[in-house]
C-alpha cells in the first residue's frame, strides 16, 4: 500500500487488529489526556429527527484528528438492521489529509467494550469471577468480552429478553472469550442474586434494575447504554449506597440521566461525581468492597486514540482497502 493512500477499515477488519487489553490501554491513555491543552474535544452534538438521533463527535490530539458520525435508529431492530451505524474519518493533524475511513459501528463496539472494561478494572475486586449483563446487544457483548480480559471471569449471567439477541450474545462470547460460560437469567432479581458485577447496556428511559437497596448493596455497576439526560438505567438507590459516581468523561456530567438526576435530587453532591481519569492517575481511590458505580457515555477522544492505533496496526499488517478520493 502507498504510504499516502486512504485506508478503509471494515467492520470485519477492526476487531482483529488489536487485542482487548490493548484497547483498554488506549482508552486509559485517552482518559488521562482529556482536559490537556493539546487535546481539543468539543461537546458531542445531538441532532434528532423522528426516526432517531445523529451524533457528531470531533476530536484533535497531537498529530492527528478525527470526526465520527453515528446514527442511532431504534426502529432498525424491527427491520433486522443494526441500531447504530456510521463512519469515522481519521486525518493527519499537520496536513489535514484523510488517513483512514473506519466503520464507526465496529469502532464504537470495541471502544465501548474497552471503556466499560476500564470501569471493571478500576471499580471491581481483582478476583471477580462472574459478570451480569442486562442488554445483550452488540455493546453488552463487547463489554462482556473486554471485561473477561480484565478479570478472571468464568461465568456471565445475562438477562434473556430476546431469544435472537441472547443467541448472538452467546455466539460472540464463544468466539472471543472461549471457556466463559453464559447462563440465562429470567429476570433482573435472579441476575442480581447470582453476581456482584452488573453491566447495563440498554437505551432505557427508566431504570432497568429495581430500586431496592437490599438487592443492590455491595455490588458494582457499569452502566454504558443511556446517552441523553432523559435516559437512565440505574435506580436512585445505587447512588445512595455508593455515595459517588465515576464518569468516563466530564461530558457525561451534563449528558446522561445517571449524572444529572442524582445531583439535581440531592442524592449526590457535585464533588462526589468525578471522572475515571482521577482513578487511572491515582488522584482518587475507591473502596471496592462497597457499592461502586460507573457511567460511560462515550467521548470522541476515546475514538480518536483507538482509531489511530487501528490505522497504525492496519498499515503494519497490510489490512484494509486502499481508497482513492
Amino acid at each position: 500500500m502507498s504510504s499516502t493512500a486512504l485506508i478503509a477499515l471494515s467492520a470485519a477488519d477492526i476487531p482483529r487488529l488489536l487485542t482487548a487489553p490493548q484497547i483498554v490501554g488506549l482508552v486509559e491513555a485517552a482518559a488521562l489526556a482529556a482536559g490537556r491543552a493539546d487535546c481539543v474535544v468539543p461537546a458531542r452534538q445531538h441532532i434528532r429527527w423522528p426516526g432517531g438521533t445523529l451524533l457528531t463527535m470531533p476530536a484533535i490530539a497531537p498529530g492527528v484528528m478525527s470526526v465520527k458520525l453515528v446514527s442511532v435508529v431504534p426502529g432498525n431492530r424491527a427491520r433486522g438492521l443494526p441500531v447504530t451505524n456510521g463512519l469515522l474519518v481519521l486525518s493527519d493533524g499537520e496536513t489535514g489529509l484523510p488517513l483512514a475511513l473506519l466503520d464507526a459501528a465496529a469502532l464504537t463496539a470495541v471502544r465501548t467494550g474497552a471503556v466499560g472494561a476500564m470501569g471493571v478494572k478500576y471499580l471491581t475486586p481483582p478476583d471477580a469471577a462472574s459478570l451480569g449483563v442486562v442488554g445483550t446487544g452488540v455493546q453488552g457483548s463487547w463489554v462482556a468480552i473486554s471485561a473477561c480480559a480484565m478479570r478472571p471471569i468464568r461465568t456471565v449471567y445475562a438477562l434473556r429478553r430476546s431469544a435472537a439477541s441472547f443467541a448472538s450474545f452467546e455466539k460472540a462470547l464463544a468466539e472471543r472469550a472461549p471457556g466463559v460460560r453464559v447462563v440465562a437469567c429470567a429476570n433482573v432479581t435472579e441476575l442480581l442474586a447470582r453476581t456482584g458485577v452488573i453491566v447495563t447496556a440498554t437505551t432505557s428511559a427508566v431504570p432497568v434494575l429495581p430500586d431496592a437497596a437490599p438487592l443492590l448493596e455491595g455490588r458494582h455497576f457499569i452502566a454504558i447504554g443511556s446517552y441523553e439526560p432523559h435516559m437512565r438505567e440505574l435506580p436512585d438507590s445505587v447512588f445512595r449506597l455508593s455515595g459517588h459516581l465515576v464518569l468516563d468523561s466530564e461530558f457525561a456530567r451534563h449528558e446522561v440521566g445517571e449524572a444529572v438526576r442524582p445531583v439535581e435530587q440531592g442524592i449526590l453532591p457535585e464533588a462526589s461525581v468525578f471522572t475515571i481519569g482521577e482513578l487511572v492517575a491515582a488522584r482518587r481511590t475507591l473502596d471496592i468492597t462497597r457499592t461502586t458505580v460507573y457511567k460511560s457515555a462515550g467521548m470522541a477522544l476515546f475514538d480518536l486514540y483507538v482509531a489511530r492505533a487501528l490505522h497504525e496496526a492496519a498499515r503494519r499488517c497490510g489490512v484494509g482497502q486502499e481508497v482513492a478520493l
